[in-house]
Formats: structure tokens, sequence, C-alpha cells
């Protein structure tokens, strides 16, 4: 017993006796605990102030510079710059970060006092004196006085109190009753042990308080839980060992759960073909031990309740194993969003490597399907097969939380990948984005980003001004225009690059980038570039070459002769039979070759595939007596191994033989009824249907048999001038078609009208028209008197109206270029194209003349627009500078 007593008498002197060392090191970490609330941010602990808040590396980044101002404060109270100088030096200061109300984030500021401050302590005791035109008010919360500044306005400066010889201050009396106010605090006392406190090295470190981030996230997002999610998933708790020069900002931390990457070797992006250039953000994660990956993840979701609750239901009630996916994964996991301009699109891709991952989700959907009693969708868009996977947020389920933001999972397979976006829409921008060469591989300024980038197991580049596009609209009304409002100083840092390797992490940030030079003087007039001589009888073709990722042409000149046009040059030319009937499709029939291009005459039709010299042809004759029209690519027949569908405009449709290159009439309507072009495909239950729209508004779904799709065909009863759109909304297409007299519909795929609207039409004569942009993801309406012109959106707002002088027949050709502007050609002779961006501003200075209409793209290098022209005697390129 007197043993036991000895032993806890020395257990209690040791205690006693370390509680007194650490309350001398830290002799402020008690009042810290007490007074740093819960709802904190971020604290920000520096001892590097020497002179001024300026002079640090914090005063670049934004929302940590300002900090700065908490300094201002002190001036309005009396103190004058070389007293606070004195007041900050050498010490340990820290300021909280919080939200303020509803529409702001504000600084709490912690400055410690010591006995050679006493002067300073009484000044500011005494602040009645110090002060003039303002005045001070006192009060109590819970036992401490307050101090209140009020300026001659009556407008609040400063609130303080003063506790255990810290002065604790903030231009916000909100949030100094918020720190007083009774707290758990468990945040700030979790991580007190790594604060530095009065240490003796340098430091400056930002600690985050994650779940406050996400929580704060959630209440300000309109899509709950998905962005804070993904946003702080990835964070280090803190980030310290600041560094800055002219053109970056570097800092470093560790990541508690490394376990993701254990086993695996780091390696840096190196397939950029496969992201787009309107990409805000690329999250890049390779590995090269897929059982590893597989027993990290299913250890990160046995942690994660609600996730793993989620995965087995789907498991159980779709017959899906996760592990199948792991396993036939090769070698990198890829997550990007996008932008395209757009109020309502913000777009993401989840691309992964092995193609062989279409079945097993292709078999997924059909097991939803079945699971819901409902169709699975499937639609074809420039020969790839998009289908509808009924499945939200069924990335998250794979690989956690920072892939949330899928709603909707559409999926197709491209080359040797998997791509799964967010929504049609997104799905169609993409896989035209990729398909054109419109990518990082192409574009100077992203290969000197990811030439930037280290060897890591992760990668994470974000560009500022494209990221805050799509993060402002997943924020409500006033947070967004608070985001608005300061968007020019968060644009200080052009882009951000995290990177963990193994357990650490490293933050950049890139005030610039040494990118391609261009003139900074505006220029408002069409440059003309280049111009290749040929008398085009056909629309040219514009594709990109699968090896060099490079622009090239294809133009049949006046003797019906195709040119091939590479680099500015004819290269490659050859003979066909007659002019060039609808557009030159991109097909496979012949095997092992990289690219191969369908082309049809009225009497016959052609096949080419690339080879070193340009192309070699093979000629499939028509022997049916038929005229092929305009036509599309049926890709989806339970044949297409053996044939290659042909639907023609008028409802013909023809089979091509894949190994005797024969071609055959597959169905040819009683009764022919032209339709208004371009005709769009829908794949109903593995059917496939072109959806035909005839002027007098008979809308049908007929397959390449010459079926029609059950609840339809419907007539309208009203006069059309454009075809009519596909357009995807949670997990549900619709056809949307636009009445001369401005009666929207929207029309299901079992053919009941589920929407009809009158837009506003001011006179009798007033006309519309629906205008698809180039990538048929995006369109807004036209409405014009015959004189005047008003462009209108998809929520009918009135974007612009261009004021004309003479009357006439006028159409609208709309070009969403993504982050680059919207773009409109307004012509009424079909040759002069004016052009205008979303504004209604007159862009290049003079009409372009082109026999067809113009192909327009956007140089994000050096931020101008490029036009491609087709003029009776030549191909031309024009470019005008736009910023």
């Amino acid at each position: 017993m007197k043993n036991k007593a000895i032993l806890f008498l020395v257990i209690a002197i040791l205690g006693i006796a370390t509680y007194l060392f650490f309350q001398k090191k830290n002799p402020y970490l008690s009042t810290l605990k007490r007074f740093v609330p819960d709802n904190t941010l971020l604290l920000l602990e520096t001892n590097e102030i020497t002179d001024s808040p300026q002079s640090h590396v914090f005063a670049q980044i934004p929302l940590l510079s300002r900090v700065e101002n908490q300094f201002y404060l002190l001036q309005e109270i009396g103190l004058s710059k070389e007293e606070i100088q004195d007041l900050i030096k050498e010490k340990t200061l820290y300021f909280a970060l919080l939200p303020e109300a509803k529409e702001d984030l504000n600084y709490i500021t912690y400055l410690p006092l010591n006995q050679s401050d006493s002067a300073l302590v009484n000044k500011i005791k005494r602040l009645q004196e110090n002060i003039s035109g303002s005045r001070i008010i006192y009060h109590t919360t819970r036992g401490q006085r307050i101090a209140e500044v009020i300026d001659s306005s009556a407008k609040s400066v400063l609130s303080f109190f003063i506790q255990n010889d810290i002065i604790i201050f903030s231009s916000s009396s909100i949030l100094i009753e918020e720190a007083i106010l009774p707290s758990e605090n468990s945040w700030i006392k979790e991580i007190a042990n790594k604060l530095t406190l009065q240490d003796d090295s340098t430091i400056t470190a930002t600690h985050l308080n994650k779940q406050a981030i996400a929580s704060f996230i959630n209440k300000i997002s309109v899509d709950k839980n998905k962005i804070a999610k993904q946003f702080v998933n990835l964070l280090s708790d803190n980030f310290t060992g600041f560094q800055s020069d002219e053109s970056v900002i570097k800092a470093f931390g560790v990541l508690k759960d490394a376990n993701l990457f254990e086993g695996q070797s780091p390696k840096k992006l190196e397939d950029l073909s496969m992201i787009p250039n309107t990409s805000s953000f690329l999250l890049h994660i390779p590995f090269d031990n897929t059982a590893k990956l597989e027993e990290s993840f299913q250890q990160y979701f046995s942690k994660n309740k609600e996730l793993n609750i989620l995965r087995n239901t789907v498991k159980a009630a779709f017959k899906l194993n996760f592990s199948d996916i792991y396993q036939n994964l090769e070698g990198e996991i890829l997550l990007t969003g996008f932008d395209e301009g757009d109020e309502t699109f913000n777009g993401k891709a989840l691309i992964l490597r092995n193609k062989l991952l279409f079945d097993i989700l292709k078999n997924t959907s059909v097991e939803v399907s079945k699971e819901k009693n409902a169709n699975v969708v499937s639609v074809e868009y420039g020969g790839y097969t998009i289908k509808s996977l009924g499945i939200r947020e069924f990335p998250t389920m794979l690989f956690g939380e920072y892939f949330a933001g899928f709603e909707e999972c559409y999926f197709t397979e491209y080359k040797n990948y998997l791509i799964i976006t967010n929504s049609l829409s997104a799905m169609q921008s993409y896989l035209l984005a990729i398909s054109k060469g419109d990518v990082w591989s192409n574009s100077a300024k992203n290969q000197a980003l990811v030439k930037k980038c280290k060897t890591s197991n992760l990668t994470l580049i974000s560009e500022t001004n494209r990221a805050l596009l799509g993060f402002k609209k997943s924020l409500v009304n006033a947070w967004a225009n608070k985001f608005a409002e300061n968007e020019s100083q968060l644009n200080r840092i052009r882009v951000s690059i995290f990177e963990i390797l193994q357990d650490k992490t490293e933050l950049r940030l890139f005030k610039n980038i040494s990118l391609v030079e261009s003139s900074k003087k505006y220029s408002n007039k069409w440059i003309k570039l280049a111009s290749i001589e040929v008398d085009s009888s056909s629309k040219p073709f514009y594709f990109t070459n699968p090896l060099t990722k490079k622009q090239e042409t294809f133009v049949q000149g006046a003797d019906n002769q195709i040119h091939y046009v590479k680099a500015g040059k004819k290269v490659w030319s050859y003979q066909l039979s007659g002019r060039i009937v609808g557009e030159i499709k991109n097909v496979k029939i012949l095997p092992n070759t990289q690219q191969q291009l369908l082309i049809a005459s009225a009497n016959k039709v052609y096949i080419l595939s690339r080879n070193a010299q340009g192309f070699e042809v093979k000629t499939i004759p028509n022997n049916t007596g038929l005229a092929i029209h305009d036509f599309i690519i049926f890709d989806a027949e339970n044949d297409k191994k053996q044939n290659l569908t042909l639907f023609s405009a008028n409802s013909t449709s023809y089979k091509i033989d894949k190994t005797t290159l024969t071609l055959s009439v597959h169905f040819k309507p009683k009764n022919a009824t032209p339709h208004i072009l371009p005709i769009s495909t829908v794949i109903i239950k593995g059917v496939e249907y072109a959806i035909l729209l005839d002027k007098k508004g008979k809308l049908t779904l007929q397959d390449a048999s010459g079926n029609v799709a059950n609840g339809f065909p419907i007539t309208l009863n009203r006069t059309f001038n454009d075809p009519a759109l596909l357009e995807g909304s949670n997990e549900r297409i619709h056809i949307k078609v636009l009445s001369e007299n401005g009666e929207l519909f929207s029309v299901n795929l079992s053919g009941k009208i589920v929407e009809k609207k009158q837009l506003l039409r001011p006179n009798f004569e007033s006309k519309f028209f629906l205008c698809a942009d180039q990538r048929n993801t995006d369109w807004v309406i036209m409405r014009s008197d015959g004189k005047d012109v008003t462009v209108i959106d998809k929520s009918e707002r009135e974007m612009f109206t261009i004021k004309e002088e003479t009357f006439g027949v006028k159409r609208l050709k709309y070009y969403n270029l993504g982050v680059g502007g919207k773009y409109f050609a307004l012509t009424n002779s079909y040759t002069a194209y004016r052009f205008f961006d979303e504004n209604g501003s007159y862009i290049g200075g003079m009409p372009i003349i082109s026999t067809y209409h113009p192909i327009l793209t956007y140089s994000e290098s050096y931020q101008k627009l490029i036009i491609d022209i087709t003029t009776p005697a030549a191909l031309e390129n024009w470019s005008v500078k736009l910023r």
C-alpha cells in the first residue's frame, strides 16, 4: 500500500512537471484551445512576418492575402505602422478563417502579447484617447468583456478582447461572439500538438479543418455532399515550407492516409490525346499493381459505411462484380472536368484504359433495365454507341468520394478506353473534342503544364479560370456572385498542380506559365493566314490524322477529283465518278487499317483506307438503280460484323457486305418523303432508329428495315424548318422540335408529347429557327421578322438582337467553343457571313464570303478565332485576334 502511494506521488509530480514545462513552452495554447471555434476552415500559423505582411509569400495567395487587412484594423484604432510592426515582430501569429453570416468569409486574429508590449497594450486599453471620429462600446458575453469600435457612420470597425496575454480581434463582431460562445473546439484540440507555439524554428503553416470545409461547401452549394467530398478528400491536413519566386509558389504536406498508393510505382502523365482542351481540371492516378490497387480500394470502402452499403446494394441488385472492373483496369485512372461556357453545362469524364470494361458495363445496364423495368437507351453519335448505365454516382462506388458528381452515367468505348460521363451532352462534347484532336497533346499551353509535373502517384492539375466556371455553377446565387466579385483576385493564380508521392504532397501555385508569345494588342480584323487553290464542288471534309493528331482536309474539285490536303499542300488525288453526296464518314469496314473513310456519289461508294502514300481506294458500284441521297451510318445493327448499314435521307437503307464489298438495297419505302437534314439516331432496346421530321410536322422513328418505333409516327400539324434534336436529362432522352411559329415540343421515346410551350412571338411576321452548335450538344433559338434577328438561349432568355436595315431570308449558324466562347454567324445570302459574340458584338470587321458554312475553332495559345472557309477558287484559313 505504501509503495502504491509513493508510485502515485511520483506520477503526480511528473505530470505536474510536464504540464508546467509545456505551459512554459506553449503559454498561449490554452487560450487558443478555448477560442478557436470548430467551424474554422483553416488556421494560418506564421512567425515569418518581420516588417510587414506584404513581404510574405501568403500575400500572393488569394484568400490568405486578406490576412494583411487584419493589421490595417489596428491602424484604425490609433496604432501607427511602426507600433504595429513592433507588436508583431518575432512572434508566432494565428489567423482563423471562418464563414461570416451567409455570404462572406473573415478572419479572427490571435496576437500574443509579452512584457515589452505593455505600453502598446495600455494604449489599446485607452482607446477613447487614441482614436478620433469613432467611439467605443463595451458589452459582456459569457463573462468576457468585448470592446467594439464604431466609426462616425455607426459602422463597426473592430471587435476585440484580451485573454491570457493574447489579443483576439476581428473586423467582424459576429465572429468574435462566435469565438466566445461555448463550443467543443475539438478540432483545435486535435491539432494542438502540431502547432509551433513560440518554437525557435521558422515556420508558416496552414492547418486545414477538412470536416468544416466540407460542411461549409455543402451549405453554399446546390448539389449537397458531392463537391465538398471531392474537394477535400485528397488534401493534406496542413501545408508548410512555403516558397515563392516570380512564377510559382510552393508548399509541402504529408498525407495522413496513403494506403491507396502503397506498392505502386509513380509515373508521369503521358497520353494527352484523351484530355480535351476545354478541361478545367485533370486527376491522374497511375498504378502497376492491379491486385494491390483493388486491395487498397477495398480497405478504403470498408472504412466508409455509407458507400460500402451502397456498393453492396448495387452489387446484389444488378449482379455486378466490382472485382471484374478492377482486374481489367490497365495502368491509370483519369478524371477530367470540362466546361462549354453554358450556364448549366458542367461536364465530367472518367477515362479508363481497356475497352473490355465496356462489355461489363453493357451487361450491367441490361440488368439495371430488367430490375427497374425500363428501356436500355442508347444513342449513336459520330460512329460511337453511347449507353446510359442507370446507376447514379457509379464512379464514386469504384474509386471513392473524389469521383462524385455523376448524377447520370453515360458510357461508350473509344479506341482502347472506356469513357464514362455525367451527361449525354458531356459525352457528345467529349467525343467530338478528342476525335477532332482538340486535345492537350495539340496544345502548347497544356503541354507546358504537363512538363512542369513530376513523377508522382497522383497528379491533380487545375486551371483557375476554368475551374471557377464550373465551381460557380454549383453554388447558390449569393456565393456564386461573391466568387464573381473576387474573380480577378482568384485568377492571380493561373494554375494549381497538386502531387502525391507515396505520403508526401506538394502544392504548386503558378502565377504565370510561359507559353507562345502573341501580340497583346486587340485587333478585331480578319487576317488571311493561308490559301490552297482548288475549285471546290462540294463541302470540304476536315479530319484528324490519327498518327500526327493534326488537322487534314479532303476537298473535291470541279472535275470531281478528290484532293487530300496536308500542311497546305495537295499530297494525293483520286478521280470520282460524280459529285460527293452527303458528308464523308469515318467507318470500320476493312481489317487492320488505322483510318477508313466512306465517300458516296450518286452511283458509287468508295472506301478509302490510309497508307503511307495517302489512301488506298476500293470502289463499290451501285447496281441498285437507286440514287443515294444524303445518308447516315447505322452502327448498332445486329449484323454489323458482316455489313455496314447506310440510311438515306429519303428513308431508303442500304447494306455493304464487308467481305465482298457489294452494295444492296435493304429497304425502299413506297412513298419517299424528304426529311429535314441532318438526321439524328437513337437506340431503343438494342434497335437503332433514325429520327425523321418533315416540313409538315410528321415525326417518325424508323429503323433500317422500315419498322416504326411504338408510339410513332406523331403528327404535330405545324410547319418546321429545322431537324429534331436529342436532349438527355436525368437519364431520359427527349426529342426537341421547334415549329416555324415558335411552338417548342419535347417528345419522349414512347411518342408522348411531354412538354409544349409557345415562345414569345412579338408579331405575326416572326419566325423561329432551332440552331444546334457544331457538336449537336447545345442549341439556341433564332427569332426573326425578316428584318431584325434575336438570339434566345435554352432558358428563353434573349441574348441579343441584331438590328438589320433590309428585309430578307436570314439564317444563323451557332458555334459553342467552350471556354473559348460562344459565337454566331448570320447570313442572308448563304455566302456572306457576319460573326458576333454572345453579347451581340460584331467580330472581324467585315463579312466573310464562303460557299459552305465556315468551320470555326479557337486557338487557346494565341487567343484567336481560326476560320476555315471555301471560296469558288480556294480553301482559305483566316484568324481574328480576340484579346
